[in-house]
């Protein structure tokens, strides 16, 4: 798989793969291994060879790393209790061993079939990532797929140092069509694909800072863009936290009460609405003014 291939387009082995250096890859809990779900066997759904994550160790521009990929064509990329598990074991051992890990997310959230153990999967992965950013070991999430990250991963994502995402990548904490279904489709349409990517989508979250690079749809560009982030950290201290929360007041007041998502646009800098919407991840950011 080339670097110029769309990466959206790819599988998770083959978006790891294009990724990392050469045959550097060494997958952990192979598809020999077959940890499936207990859950979904019992209630009778077909299960994954590797419960929809594909994790391992490799090395990116001669740098060791630790990198998983979730599999979003087996159950929307959703977390269950197996898949939960493999993703805090590798954060637990990057944290231990001092290497930084990169996440690519494919997901929808918590897998519903598995209730509580997909909720508390996903917390513990979250520690898991705090205890890398503790030792100040770099945790970076790509989010570049049409499922983006929602849900759990959507907040667990926000838990990394550092975000990299596309035009394609989506991140939120609930779905459009959950979004939808409980302010009604009047407010918010979730087959209106304009509105799902100017509220969740890639652009948008570079320019309100919840994004820290916004690349093109491919390899050499993802890969690129991690490379520069692997050798930075931001420990987790309470200023720091205050300081966010801070800054997530005045977005919401700033944005609370606005419906129109080009309105968001406008005031954060962006004058040719129309030009933005064509232009790729890089000429959007050179248009973008990322306001405070």
């Amino acid at each position: 798989m080339t670097g110029t291939s769309l990466f959206h387009e790819q599988t998770a082995r083959q978006r790891i793969a294009a990724l990392v250096d050469p045959r550097s890859f060494a997958e952990m809990l192979p598809p020999p291994e077959r940890l499936t779900s207990p859950y979904l066997a019992q209630l009778g759904i077909p299960v994954s060879f590797d419960d929809g994550v594909v994790i391992g160790k490799a090395k990116l521009g001669g740098k060791e790393i630790y990198i998983a990929a979730q599999v979003g064509q087996f159950v929307g990329g959703a977390v269950g209790e197996i898949h939960g598990a493999k993703l805090t074991g590798l954060f637990k051992a990057a944290a231990r061993d001092q290497v930084p890990c990169v996440l690519i997310i494919e997901s929808g959230g918590v897998r519903l079939h598995e209730g509580s153990a997909g909720e508390i999967a996903i917390a513990e992965t979250m520690r898991a990532i705090f205890e890398c950013r503790a030792k100040k070991v770099p945790t970076i999430a790509v989010i570049a797929t049409d499922i983006g990250a929602y849900g759990g991963i959507g907040i667990l994502s926000t838990c990394c140092d550092f975000r990299v995402m596309t035009e394609h990548g989506r991140l939120g904490i609930s779905g459009p069509i959950v979004i939808e279904k409980w302010m009604g489709k009047k407010a918010y349409d979730s087959a209106n694909r304009a509105l799902v990517w100017k509220t969740s989508g890639g652009k948008t979250k570079y320019l309100l800072g919840d994004a820290d690079a916004l690349v093109h749809d491919s390899a050499d560009a993802i890969r690129d863009a991690v490379a520069k982030l692997l050798g930075k950290s931001s420990a987790i201290t309470l200023t720091s936290v205050k300081t966010r929360q801070k800054e997530l007041e005045k977005r919401l007041k700033r944005f609370g009460d606005t419906a129109d998502p080009d309105a968001v646009w406008k005031a954060m800098g962006v004058r040719d609405i129309a030009g933005a919407s064509l232009a790729s991840g890089p000429e959007f950011a050179a248009m973008a003014k990322r306001g405070k």
